[in-house]
């Protein structure tokens, strides 16, 4: 009788083993992903372990109201992740863990209030960076994802502060185009701080120059361009005080004639200036191409007047190391007052 009694409580302890790794193997699913991905999360060095590159001014905790805003753009190179919905016929690789990891590391060594994104995959990727994110000390409660069907790189926004207005476009039509919209719309929101300071932000991706017709390209870009500059130019007409900050990816050198039109705006209330940003080296470069050996400034950030006198000193394209692992662009930030 003993022995039965034995035998019976080994298979209830089993039984009981096994029930309690299946709870934990439920857990960590509903969490993190699949088991490979937890561990590469969970292997994450603590966000003091990171090493600020010298260019990059440290954050200083400062309770006054008028503490800067930092805020960085960052192109990371079609973050996609597994069960996003697909909006185009092309097919999307999901982003390595290593890879996504590093766009994690390369954000938390600029401790950035508001982040501006370009080629997330959707609100999934979006999801997942929010939560490698939170790994490493950084919080963003408020965030925008701007997708739209036919192309699957969205542009997005995180922020630690809240979204007071949100007037994104997901269907805008391109200036001298009868149907063709603007691929990935227009991503424009408005921050507002706890001491009333509030900010306009709108984010842009431009056509690429891998085209078999490089002329043709080049015409599209130069349109979407202007469709930028039409549409900056009613909304500053609209509202000629608001600081308004222009962040993009705009596949083209910030001398070319395409690019000309945002500077010199469309009237003189309307023209923008362009921040000069340099890494720990004085260099500018924020994209390289790799079939093409070359190294260009593709991402750029522009302010219009309103903002121009509230510009805080800082500013950099980030370099830190793990900046190769994680996207052929560098993330570039700058502080706002």
């Amino acid at each position: 009788m003993s022995s039965s009694r034995k035998v019976l409580g080994g298979r209830l302890d089993g039984l009981l083993l096994m029930l309690l790794l299946m709870l934990l193997g439920a857990v960590l699913f509903t969490f993190g992903g699949d088991k490979g991905e937890l561990q590469q999360l969970g292997a994450l060095p603590e966000p003091e372990s990171y090493a600020l590159a010298p260019q990059l001014a440290p954050r200083v905790s400062d309770p006054k109201a008028d503490a800067p805003l930092r805020f960085v753009m960052y192109n990371v190179q079609n973050y996609f992740v597994k069960g996003e919905r697909q909006r185009s016929r092309y097919v999307c690789r999901a982003k390595s863990v290593a890879s996504r990891n590093a766009v994690a590391e390369v954000l938390s060594s600029a401790r950035p209030d508001v982040v501006g994104l370009i080629e997330i995959g959707g609100k999934r990727a979006l999801a997942d960076l929010r939560q490698r994110l939170a790994t490493l000390g950084l919080d963003y409660p408020y965030y925008r994802v701007l997708d739209r069907q036919g192309d699957d790189r969205a542009l997005a926004i995180l922020s630690k502060y809240p979204l007071l207005a949100d007037n994104s476009k997901a269907q805008y039509g391109i200036y001298g185009q009868k149907r063709r919209k603007l691929l990935r719309g227009i991503l424009d929101v408005t921050i507002g701080l706890p001491d009333g300071r509030a900010y306009r932000v709108v984010g842009a991706h431009l056509k690429s120059q891998v085209s078999d017709n490089k002329a043709a390209s080049d015409s599209l870009r130069g349109q979407e361009a202007r469709t930028f500059a039409m549409y900056l130019q009613r909304s500053m007409r609209e509202h000629p005080m608001q600081p308004l900050l222009l962040f993009g990816d705009w596949n083209d050198s910030p001398s070319a004639p395409t690019l000309a039109v945002l500077g010199q705006g469309l009237s003189k209330d309307a023209a923008m200036r362009r921040l000069i940003s340099m890494d720990s080296r004085g260099e500018e470069w924020t994209h390289y191409y790799r079939r093409g050996h070359r190294y260009l400034i593709y991402d750029q950030i522009y302010v219009n007047k309103a903002l121009s006198a509230r510009l805080g000193s800082a500013r950099a394209v980030i370099d830190v190391p793990v900046s190769s692992q994680a996207s052929d662009h560098r993330a570039v930030y700058c502080e706002l007052l």
